[in-house]
């Protein structure tokens, strides 16, 4: 071999050892594949009890008591326990993968930074680690120690499990029990209106008992059983949407409640609720009696206990199958017309000489089939409701004596969902969803052939 070959292959061999090293030392900032070891210690579920959690500059600190999960600091309270259970759950389930980087500069991208959510462990007053705790991508959580640059890939626990402010860790339950234990319901208004309910005991044998009427202030015949397995099927896992912590009584009318709900229990244990005022168009004010605490109740989350006694009643305004109608009458400003059945075939006789679509009438005629109200209106008045001047007269008549439905329509409600109608001549007007009257005040353009 002569001295240039040698040298040759002396470079060659070289170049191919600092390949092979290169190679099996990973560029700054990537993530080696194996021996990167545990920033911290294995953590045990009994090992630690307390989580202190940094959501942009507010801590709450959390504390495990034997099972229970508690609040202690800014405020003393009670957490909610699934929220909790599985935040503690997920930290000693995490399990630290690989360092994916090490430049300051990236922590931004992984949601890392100084301003990122903070989460220290501890065991009573000793620290056992200090984390930020970053993006989920993939089912893998970036991870921080605080102090530290290296940013790890942690399986086992993803972010929204710990990224809550104080008022997401507090435990919203307003009431709660199991519906079936329910036997008794009582609901009472401002006004001095009231109604008592009772559901019998199960038993093995024969249908699950349903809820009775005991007595009402006002008439709730025909009674609507829905509405008070609704009622009772919320009590029972009722929560808030936010808390008043700062309100008082007298400002959220929860002094004299406009609706107070007592459920009582097979166990001979009551729960009371409360609902006091609106705060705004979207809240209400709600406690339970026996307790300060003032919660915050979005309107949506209210509407199947913000019953009062009246509301029990059956909304059941008209219900007229199709093929029992014999004629519909609409008076509607310009709009009025009258259709009626002659043999199997629909015809208009009014107005005079109009011909209507054969293809839109049968959405009128459908329209009487089980139609039903959402509720009752307040105030009565013809003032308010519109029904001193109706802006439209409804009426249908059915081949089946006595059967006939009669309807003046009056304004919209304030929402724009309903208008006021009265049915036939009952004092107790009715609030009808909007879109179910529009299907039959339709203009007579839209109802003619063309």
């Amino acid at each position: 071999m002569n001295r240039k070959t040698l040298i040759a292959g002396l470079v060659f061999a070289g170049l191919i050892l600092a390949t092979v090293l290169l190679l099996r030392s990973p560029e700054k900032g990537t993530a080696p594949t194996s021996g990167s070891g545990r920033p911290i210690p294995k953590l045990t579920a009994d090992g630690f009890d307390t989580l202190e959690v940094t959501k942009g500059k507010a801590t709450t600190t959390l504390k495990k008591e034997a099972e229970a999960y508690k609040i202690v600091k800014p405020i003393a309270y009670a957490a909610d326990k699934d929220a909790a259970k599985l935040a503690f759950e997920s930290i000693a389930k995490m399990d630290f993968g690989n360092i994916v980087s090490d430049q300051k500069s990236r922590q931004a991208e992984f949601e890392l930074g100084d301003d990122g959510l903070r989460v220290v462990i501890k065991k009573g007053e000793q620290t056992l680690a200090d984390l930020r705790i970053g993006k989920t991508t993939n089912q893998m959580t970036m991870v921080r120690l605080e102090g530290k640059n290296e940013v790890w890939a942690v399986s086992n626990i993803l972010k929204y499990q710990l990224d809550k402010d104080t008022s997401a860790w507090r435990d919203k339950t307003i009431t709660s029990f199991e519906e079936k234990d329910a036997e008794k319901l009582e609901v009472a208004t401002k006004s001095g209106a009231k109604i008592v309910l009772r559901k019998p005991a199960p038993t093995d044998a024969g249908p699950a008992p349903e809820w009775q009427v005991v007595e009402s202030s006002v008439k709730v015949e025909p009674f609507d059983k829905s509405v008070a397995t609704g009622v009772a099927s919320q009590l029972a896992t009722w929560k808030a949407n936010d808390f008043a912590d700062d309100a008082k009584l007298e400002d959220t009318g929860l002094d004299s409640p406009e609706l107070t709900i007592t459920v009582s229990l097979r166990n001979g244990k009551q729960q009371t609720a409360l609902v006091g005022k609106k705060k705004g168009e979207e809240d209400w004010y709600v406690k339970v009696a026996d307790k300060p605490q003032v919660f915050l109740v979005k309107k949506y989350n209210l509407e199947r206990m913000n019953k009062r006694p009246i509301e029990y009643r059956d909304k059941t305004i008209c219900s007229l199958k199709a093929e029992e109608l014999t004629e519909v009458a609409v008076t509607h400003d310009k709009d009025t017309f009258t259709l009626a059945k002659q043999g199997n075939a629909w015809k208009a006789t009014k107005p005079a000489g109009f011909t209507a679509d054969d293809s839109k009438i049968s959405n009128l005629t459908n329209a009487f089939s089980d139609w039903k109200g959402q509720g009752f209106a307040e105030d009565n008045s013809p003032k308010a409701t519109g029904l001193a001047k109706p802006k439209a007269t409804i009426a249908a008549k059915s081949s089946v004596k006595g059967h006939g439905c009669q309807f003046k329509v009056g304004n919209e409600t304030s929402d724009k969902a309903n208008y006021f109608v009265q049915v036939g001549a009952q004092a107790d007007i009715v609030l009808v969803p909007k879109w179910s009257v529009d299907r039959l005040l339709v203009k007579l353009d839209d109802l003619k052939k063309k």
